[in-house]
């Protein structure tokens, strides 16, 4: 049973990667313990997805922060490698901002589907 659920994880977790074809996509390169970062930018997302690129850069926390009225949501924080879907309905240009409280500099992959 525990085999079946872990298949299934993967191959939504394909799918979703598979069908982000117009999502934006940037590496942000984040300071351990400086706090959120701005990574990446977008109109009217519909879905986050976020990567730690190894175990020294978790624990994380992904935020989505509307600058034009200060709107936040999540925080969500995460402490594995794994790529992390969040599915949104939101308006405005809205920033996903990181926070490394692993250690180093560490870069983490960000996508925003609009």
């Amino acid at each position: 049973m525990r085999r079946r659920i872990l298949l299934a994880a993967a191959v939504f977790g394909a799918l979703a990667l598979a069908g982000l074809a117009h999502a934006a996509t940037t590496t942000c390169n984040v300071a351990a313990s400086g706090g959120f970062a701005n990574c990446l930018t977008v109109t009217a997302p519909t879905m986050e997805v976020a990567k730690a690129p190894n175990g020294s850069a978790t624990p994380y926390r992904f935020q989505l922060y509307r600058f034009s009225d200060g709107a936040r949501w999540g925080w969500w924080q995460w402490s594995d490698t794994n790529h992390h879907f969040v599915y949104l309905s939101l308006s405005g240009a809205i920033t996903g901002q990181i926070d490394n409280l692993g250690s180093g500099t560490q870069g983490y992959t960000v996508t925003l589907e609009p």
